[in-house]
């Protein structure tokens, strides 16, 4: 029996339910007394910060849900103490990296650490500047219980950004060990009135060599402010080169600031002189086709905005027309169909004023395995927007691999083999959204890597991810009762549980997906 739309509708509410009362979590911070606490010591919070440097509403989050999800005796880190993004600034693209403080005191975990390599290969591949606000403790010790295989690299990535694009950063409270280390990158430094900057502090420092030395005396602007370029780099009390600093050393910082405030307004102002990415970056231009400003389109030609909800189901079920999808996506008149025969459509399309390739499962055609026709259709597509420097959206809603005597006669791991290929050999910028289903391989088929060179990483609540679906693991397996039923829960928590794991930048609800892609488009 066909669903109504009010019923469809319907469906999706305790999903974004969900979806709202953990993104509320992640927003508390510490909690009160934590926030209370930074307050006291006359700081602003990482996300006060943010309002105050960026334009109201500009700012989009990345991995937001990391570290906020209960795993065994590891405790709840509501955005892993740091928060990031991108926003802009007076209309202008940036990336921006916040330590919160009020969480586990602003230290790095190996969540964090895969966050920052996140943020940093973006500046890298975008060639956007890269704003950090340091207030953390460095590094944080890890739970014995805490088996991580992979330890992110992200200072690699950080040397990477050097000279690619411009990197301000803003040391905001007492920075320590890995954080301290990334502030030696920045082509501008501004350091708040104290603040202190260091490798080890002062319990480190009296546990190795007995001397009681407080943080300012270790660390404070004095020790780090570039004395030689006069008034604008010195401290209002800190008079003089400190007696630890060798003739070599010339000071990191090149603006002390009286208050959180007041360094934020100098890093607006670093900002705003910096020259555009164009301006600065010629071969870019070429490479990227366009000459115009990184800045977003505010209106597209679209007479008509649907709900989405209406258009996409919340079970994964439900077979649907992913057409109808792409047709809202796409400004008015401007689709252009390449393939729809088979398990995936290709299309190329505009969007706010910008190009997009789009290549889609099609849940209306096998219920959207993919199979041999599909897949030489998405490599085509692949091919092509290589060709023409266009942008990739991937829309993915499959459970798998087409399967059976003729799926395997038509050659269909073959056909894969070639997808997953084209993948592989694709330089530009793709953009990745798991609707429902990403089950098995469909997940690198569709282009789903975020530290493989994605520009953005999506899902809707409660799409789902595995080997298999769960009734069809617990069928294949022999699975019955409870450990089905606990199989069929995880499934379910698949999107934000990959969240958690940064598989995806964020979740989002069906009809937060145009607001999303548009902001995307300044990362392009």
């Amino acid at each position: 029996m066909e669903k109504s739309l009010a019923s469809q509708i319907d469906e999706w509410e305790s999903l974004i339910n969900d979806l709202e009362a953990r993104r509320a979590l992640v927003l508390e911070m510490g909690g009160e007394q934590r926030v209370l606490a930074q307050h006291a010591k006359g700081r602003l919070t990482a996300r006060e910060r943010f309002e105050m440097l960026l334009d109201t509403g500009s700012f989009c989050e990345i991995g937001a849900f990391v570290g906020s999800i209960q795993r065994g005796a590891l405790p709840v880190a509501p955005a892993d103490a740091f928060v990031m993004g991108h926003g802009t600034i007076n209309g202008r693209a940036l990336l921006v990296g916040a330590e919160d403080a009020t969480v586990m005191g602003g230290t790095i975990g190996v969540g964090t650490l895969a966050k920052r390599l996140r943020l940093f290969d973006l500046a890298r591949r975008t060639g956007l500047p890269l704003v950090l606000l340091l207030d953390g403790a460095g590094m944080r010790t890890r739970h014995p219980n805490d088996r991580t295989l992979f330890i992110p690299d992200d200072l690699s990535a950080l040397a990477a950004v050097k000279g690619s694009s411009p990197i301000i950063v803003g040391v905001m409270g007492t920075c320590a060990g890995h954080g301290a280390l990334t502030a030696t990158f920045a082509d501008r430094l501004v350091m708040v009135e104290g603040a202190a900057l260091f490798g080890a502090g002062p319990p480190l420092v009296h546990a190795l060599t007995g001397m009681d030395v407080s943080a300012h005396e270790l660390g404070g602007v004095h020790v780090h402010s570039r004395g030689a370029l006069g008034v604008e780099a010195n401290s209002s009390n800190g008079a003089g080169n400190s007696p630890t600093m060798t003739d070599e050393y010339i000071g990191l910082v090149d603006f002390v600031a009286s208050d959180d405030e007041a360094a934020i307004v100098e890093i607006i102002r670093c900002f705003d002189s910096l020259p555009s990415r164009e301006e600065s970056n010629v071969d870019s231009v070429h490479r990227r086709g366009h000459l115009a400003p990184r800045e977003t389109p505010l209106k597209r030609h679209k007479r008509n905005e649907a709900d989405l909800r209406a258009i996409v189901p919340a079970d994964s079920a439900t077979q649907w027309n992913v057409l109808s999808l792409i047709e809202e996506i796409a400004d008015d008149d401007t689709l252009e169909v390449f393939s729809n025969t088979g398990s995936v459509i290709t299309a190329r399309l505009v969007f706010f004023g910008r190009e997009l390739v789009v290549i889609a499962n099609q849940p209306a055609f096998l219920d959207g395995r993919l199979e041999s026709e599909g897949a030489y259709a998405a490599a085509d597509a692949l091919a092509m927007a290589s060709a023409t420097n266009t942008a990739v959206l991937l829309l993915a809603d499959s459970p798998g691999l087409a399967v059976g005597i003729k799926a395997e006669a038509s050659g269909v791991l073959s056909a894969a083999q070639v997808l997953l290929s084209a993948q592989r050999r694709f330089a530009g910028s793709t953009i990745h959204v798991t609707l429902r289903r990403s089950y098995g391989d469909i997940s690198p088929l569709m282009g789903l890597a975020p530290f493989g060179g994605q520009i953005c990483t999506l899902a809707l609540p409660g799409a789902r991810l595995g080997e298999f679906p769960a009734e069809t693991a617990s069928d294949a397996v022999r699975n019955s009762g409870d450990s089905a039923t606990v199989l069929a829960h995880t499934e379910f928590g698949g999107a934000l549980d990959a969240a958690e794991q940064l598989l995806y930048d964020t979740v989002i609800e069906p009809n937060e997906l145009i607001p999303a892609l548009r902001a995307t488009l300044r990362l392009l």
